[in-house]
């Protein structure tokens, strides 16, 4: 038995105007053929599936297609799009006959003149393997499911956490779905799936505790039924401006099944009904936040700066925060931030460590959010930003953030770095030598999966309500291409007044 294995991840943010390009995914990683399992078989969705696989009765041989991962940013631009295209689409020709294909995906990528990256890919592997060949894809449950991601995957198989804990399981979920269509060959999955016209705030996505939480937990109830191969609830990436954006609710069956299909409706209900609640996040603008930061007792406070938030496709230079912090006279214990900013890096290299820092810093990737700030201190730290992420988004995920530097200015400390990772996780300063646990305040440039890493330690967590591309207040940006009405950006009452939401898409 041959199963062809392919990575396609990276989540867009189409607000944020710097393209995603070809060396920005080869930073995280590029592979083709056998390199694709050899190279990354241990990461994230990959590992769980092959672990899976390996336990079945019979000779299973995996056949490396391409691995394409980059952190989120802006849209793919053009050429990258078509490499990607074109070596998928190669592997797969040059791999022969294969008895099924998996694929791991996001779900929110989108490129230059193709807005659902994850739909075209599928729909290309179709094209190459033919429709009677099992196609099983991956996703994040901020992906936006679209009608092509439907027709051309026999499965689609969702995370079922927030903060994304269960890459690993997800892949597992995913083999034991392929293998039910190995052992019942001809015999074709039925999905029933509903698009729901909204979009909610993202510090309220947390499966574990946080408000849909009951959902994810019927999701689980539903997929211990015998005929019930995948459900997902995908809480869509909100700042990707493309068609079909808002909330999906999937189930993938062995069998017809209209009691199934009548649950659905029931959870698409309940789901709808969250709504207003899911909207309900207490947002501080930046003087307001530190000065309530500062009235805490114990420390670190740990503030989610969703706006900018790396993990979200935003910059991550945004200078709201720094200004506040460079304006106060005293911290106690100081601030800890980090900026993107290859330009304020080269500065501090040529200064070295000792000198003297006097140099503008961030604002220049989105200047329509933000301005740089003039930033004087002393460079206290080079080195390079080169980790493994293992917590919310990654598992064994290598991850080079080029060269930091370490500057402190008066009651701040700010990790320059040249390229965008994660910002929810403490591992990306404790690998400059600074523990957020011993700061007054500490910026994670997040929403709310930082909660994983930074909730054991923080005395208290923070919401910013600040500029960037991926505000929590989505009426701060303009939508251009989503499907309309859709909520909270217009006004609408029922998921019927929304015509271009199928009632029941099988």
């Amino acid at each position: 038995m041959r199963i062809a294995i392919g990575q396609l991840w990276q989540e867009t943010n189409t607000f944020n105007r710097n393209a995603t390009t070809l060396a920005d995914f080869e930073n995280w990683g590029v592979a083709t053929g056998g390199d694709v399992i050899a190279k990354y078989g241990n990461t994230g969705e990959l590992s769980g599936f092959l672990k899976e696989a390996k336990t079945w009765d019979g000779d299973v041989e995996f056949v490396g297609l391409a691995r394409y991962v980059c952190w989120p940013w802006g849209a793919v631009d053009a050429a990258t799009w078509r490499k990607i295209r074109d070596d998928f689409i190669a592997q797969l020709e040059a791999a022969g006959p294969v008895d099924a294909v998996f694929l791991a995906l996001h779900g929110a990528m989108s490129a230059e003149g193709e807005p659902d990256v994850t739909g075209a890919i599928l729909e290309l592997a179709r094209l190459t393997v033919g429709s009677d060949v099992p196609i099983v894809g991956s996703l994040d449950l901020h992906g936006n499911i679209t009608p092509r991601m439907v027709a051309n995957a026999d499965v689609l198989v969702g995370y079922h956490a927030a903060p994304h804990l269960d890459a690993v399981q997800t892949g597992e979920r995913s083999a034991k779905a392929l293998r039910w269509m190995l052992e019942h060959r001809g015999q074709k999955p039925v999905t029933y799936w509903r698009k729901l016209p909204m979009m909610t705030a993202a510090e309220n996505h947390n499966t574990f505790t946080g408000i849909p939480a009951p959902l994810y937990r019927q999701l689980e109830a539903f997929e211990r039924e015998p005929n019930v191969l995948s459900a997902g609830l995908y809480m869509v990436m909100a700042w990707f401006d493309t068609p079909w954006v808002g909330w999906t609710a999937l189930i993938t069956t062995t069998e017809n099944d209209r009691g199934l299909r009548e649950k659905l409706d029931s959870f698409c209900d309940a789901c709808w009904e969250l709504r207003h609640v899911m909207e309900d996040v207490e947002r501080l603008p930046a003087k307001e936040l530190v000065d309530r930061a500062l009235m805490v007792k114990g420390h670190p406070v740990v503030i989610g700066d969703g706006a900018d938030a790396t993990n979200s496709g935003s910059p991550g230079d945004a200078t709201e925060l720094l200004r506040e912090f460079l304006s106060r006279e005293s911290i106690p214990r100081g601030a800890l931030t980090f900026m993107v900013d290859p330009q304020a890096v080269a500065v501090a290299k040529e200064i070295g460590e000792g000198g003297a820092f006097d140099a503008p810093v961030g604002g220049r990737y989105s200047p329509e959010f933000s301005t740089p700030v003039q930033v004087k201190g002393t460079v206290e730290k080079i080195l390079d930003m080169k980790w493994t992420l293992t917590g919310h988004i990654g598992n064994n995920l290598p991850i080079d953030m080029g060269t930091g530097a370490v500057v402190h200015a008066g009651e701040t400390t700010i990790l320059l770095v040249e390229r965008s990772g994660p910002g929810s996780s403490p591992v990306l300063y404790e690998t400059a030598g600074l523990d957020p646990r011993n700061f007054g305040m500490v910026v994670a440039k997040s929403p709310s999966g930082f909660r994983a890493d930074y909730g054991s330690f923080a005395a208290e967590i923070l919401l910013a309500d600040t500029d960037g591309c991926a505000p929590g207040n989505l009426q701060r940006l303009t939508y251009e291409h989503v499907h309309r009405p859709l909520w909270p950006l217009n006004p609408i009452a029922s998921m019927e007044e929304a015509r271009w939401t199928p009632a029941g898409y099988v």
